[in-house]
């Protein structure tokens, strides 16, 4: 994680797949290798780097705000982070861990 990128870090309660969870949230993403995935959310950019595990078996992730929402200024990069957690349905049961 960049120091100048919103970032939280996630631990996941179980083992997780990334793409199919963001599948079924009808979230747009790209796989990028096999630890790093980016996903369109809220038309921010977001890119989510597994800390532990693979992007099929993931227990801990980063995910980084690489643009916020071009069309959507009110909101704050950690709101937009915590959306996303929120919304990602196998990331519900998280540790979260904000930086800034």
């Amino acid at each position: 994680m960049s120091e100048d990128e919103p970032a939280q870090h996630c631990e996941l309660a179980e083992q997780v797949n990334l793409l199919a969870a963001l599948k079924s949230a009808a979230i747009e993403h790209l796989d990028v290798d096999t630890h790093r995935v980016i996903a369109i959310y809220q038309s921010a950019v977001l890119m989510i780097i597994v800390t532990e595990g693979q992007i099929t078996s993931a227990t801990a992730i980063d995910v980084e705000l690489w643009s916020p929402p071009p069309y959507d200024p009110d909101y704050e990069p950690s709101e937009i982070l915590s959306m996303f957690s929120d919304r990602l349905p196998a990331v519900t049961a998280v540790t979260e861990t904000e930086s800034t």
